[in-house]
């Protein structure tokens, strides 16, 4: 009878081990990783610490450092406060936004003076042209807006009557009066309007100013499209007569569809999304 009881115990004891070995290995295997992860490099960078409008020249008061992942820094940023401004600091190009980093490519050289001529990129021109509120668009062209430049002259006719011509396309306008920044969307009918030029162009707009009478027409900010236009004279406006227009490049269009009525045949424009009934 005690035999038995110690084989009784020792199979116990035999099992208990073989538990605890099998547990011990599965643990391990479960065991999470704890080294730690690999810590991510920082640099500072320079920042804007308060919105920054174009022409201000940047003063320590509005810039911050922050830390910026170093595989992360924009091309062209600023690692130290005392590089970027330097012994005279750059005057802002374009409106800098409130904790976006300081970019070389948004700023004038050091040194340059503030204002409007720090805004005229290397081979281009600022010029300015007399307006009033309908060559200027009834007030509507603002600083940072893009124009096309039509002249309307009797020079070279014959019959003494005037043509208008296109003669500049996509023009930016740099300022209006003295005003370079437009801080609101309000109108502000302009006696004189600054454009950014080439120098053939300002020369051209300079002539076209002794010559005839200059006016704008007004872009929309995201069509960047050229078109050649003829020039109109007086038979185009009193005639029905449409003269061709080629397009250079891409120009937004508006759907256009045949509609058949019984005998009579017409062209309608559909905007996009409107549903187009079935020809009768």
């Amino acid at each position: 009878m005690q035999a038995r009881a110690l084989l009784i115990l020792g199979v116990a004891l035999l099992l208990g081990a073989l538990t605890v070995t099998l547990m011990h290995q599965y643990l391990q295997t479960q065991v999470v990783d704890t080294e730690p992860a690999e810590e991510v490099r920082s640099v500072p960078v320079v920042i804007a610490g308060a919105d920054l409008g174009t022409g201000q020249r940047l003063a320590r008061e509005g810039l911050r450092l922050v830390d910026w992942p170093e595989d992360a820094v924009p091309e062209g940023a600023f690692t130290s406060i005392e590089a970027l401004l330097g012994e005279r600091p750059p005057v802002v190009l374009t409106d800098i936004r409130r904790s976006e980093p300081i970019m070389a490519h948004r700023l004038s050289p050091h040194g340059a003076r503030g204002g409007l001529p720090a805004r005229i990129p290397e081979d281009m021109r600022a010029t300015t042209v007399s307006t009033n509120e309908i060559r200027g668009v009834a007030g509507f062209v603002q600083p940072g807006d893009y124009v096309d430049v039509l002249h309307t002259t009797t020079l070279g006719r014959v019959d003494n009557r005037p043509v208008t011509r296109l003669i500049l396309k996509n023009v930016r306008v740099l300022g209006i009066d003295q005003q370079s920044a437009t801080e609101d969307d309000e109108t502000h009918v302009a006696r004189a309007t600054t454009l950014l030029v080439s120098p053939p162009d300002g020369q051209r707009l300079a002539l076209a100013q002794r010559t005839g009478e200059i006016s704008f027409m007004l872009r929309n900010e995201l069509d960047a499209s050229i078109v050649e236009a003829p020039v109109i004279s007086f038979r185009e406006l009193l005639t029905d007569y449409s003269p061709p227009v080629v397009v250079t490049e891409r120009v937004r269009r508006v759907p256009e569809v045949e509609v058949i009525r019984g005998l009579d045949v017409t062209r309608e424009l559909v905007e996009e999304g409107e549903p187009v009934d079935d020809a009768d």
